[in-house]
């Protein structure tokens, strides 16, 4: 046997256990030690297969709460530190998941935030934002969790991204897209596609939170062409004052 064909009788094998690990890992009808002593092996082979292999613990639900919520917290400290220890290949990993998956991103993206700099997971929520379209979601976890997480960035570029969820299908969506838009705290970007929404929104809660965004945003006024159709859909108590701007109402 050449020195090649042992190297890659050993890749093969590697490749082997990575597998039978990754199976160990999923099955949440096997002792939890045997699925910690999988994290543990996975975590001293520590290649990109190894990483991936580990991320899929998160896709899965164990039947005990307490045990799955302690398992993807280890998986999560496992990935922090090997990021830390070997970061290119395990940001390269987390990122390109977070770009395949539609569900179960949280652990991942908060694993990558610990891992990469604020502007580099801007940039990233951008790019994940930009690949996600405003239509029916059976499933809108992904949009959730970046609705959340670009709720603690601040950027244009991620601000003008964000108003484009503003008219997204699920209404939960749109909720948490007005809380993320506001955080940029960018009058210029927020102002326009918050009283586009407030003339269209049919959604109470959000409604009323658009509103008392423009009651404390007092330089904000509603177009002239639009006053009519927003005052109809405000909350009682509110009113559109002939100067433009939502006030609230004496009682």
């Amino acid at each position: 046997m050449g020195f090649l064909d042992f190297l890659f009788d050993k890749e093969k094998a590697r490749e082997r256990r990575i597998k039978k690990l990754k199976k160990t890992l999923t099955n949440m009808y096997v002792q939890a030690a045997e699925r910690q002593y999988a994290i543990e092996q996975l975590r001293e082979i520590g290649t990109p297969e190894a990483i991936r292999a580990l991320l899929a613990r998160f896709e899965d639900t164990g039947p005990n709460h307490t045990t799955d919520a302690d398992e993807k917290q280890f998986v999560y400290s496992v990935l922090v530190d090997l990021g830390r220890r070997q970061e290119t290949d395990v940001v390269e990993v987390l990122t390109q998941y977070l770009k395949e998956v539609e569900e179960n991103i949280n652990w991942p993206l908060k694993a990558l935030t610990d891992l990469v700099s604020q502007d580099q997971m801007t940039e990233l929520v951008v790019e994940l934002l930009e690949a996600s379209d405003i239509g029916y979601r059976r499933n809108p976890e992904k949009k959730r969790e970046l609705m959340l997480r670009a709720a603690e960035l601040q950027d244009p570029e991620l601000g003008r991204e964000l108003t484009r969820f503003l008219e997204d299908d699920n209404e939960t969506i749109r909720f948490l897209a007005v809380d993320a838009v506001m955080a940029q705290d960018e009058d210029e970007i927020a102002e326009e596609p918050l009283c586009e929404r407030l003339r269209v929104e049919d959604s109470l809660r959000i409604v009323q939170k658009i509103t008392d965004i423009f009651v404390d945003h007092p330089g904000w006024t509603i177009p002239e062409e639009y006053r009519e159709d927003v005052e109809v859909g405000l909350p009682e108590g509110f009113g559109v004052h002939k100067k433009g701007h939502i006030y609230r109402k004496r009682t």
